[in-house]
């Protein structure tokens, strides 16, 4: 997830809002990098779901990612999960 497809990434997020969702999951267990951008993204929608009452949930991080996760502190911040299964059925905070 980088310059090149973040954009893409956060326009499929923002138009599954405006059409009513208030929870996105995001799969990232094929993901194998991510970028400054793409973490800021991940950090808008959250912001963005937040403030209509809803969520962020971020499944399946592997490798590189996962440590890009922990060193920024975005595994506190953010709702992450093991697996999609959880990811779906978790309640929200």
């Amino acid at each position: 997830m980088d310059a090149e497809n973040t954009p893409q990434v956060e326009k499929e997020c923002n138009a599954r809002i405006a059409e009513g969702s208030n929870t996105l999951i995001i799969d990232a267990g094929d993901l194998s990098y991510v970028s400054s951008m793409g973490l800021r993204c991940f950090v808008a929608i959250a912001k963005t779901l937040k403030g209509k009452g809803g969520e962020l949930r971020i499944c399946r991080l592997q490798g590189l990612v996962n440590q890009v996760f922990e060193i920024t502190g975005l595994k506190r911040s953010l709702r992450v999960y093991e697996t999609l299964e959880s990811a779906a059925s978790a309640r929200k905070e």
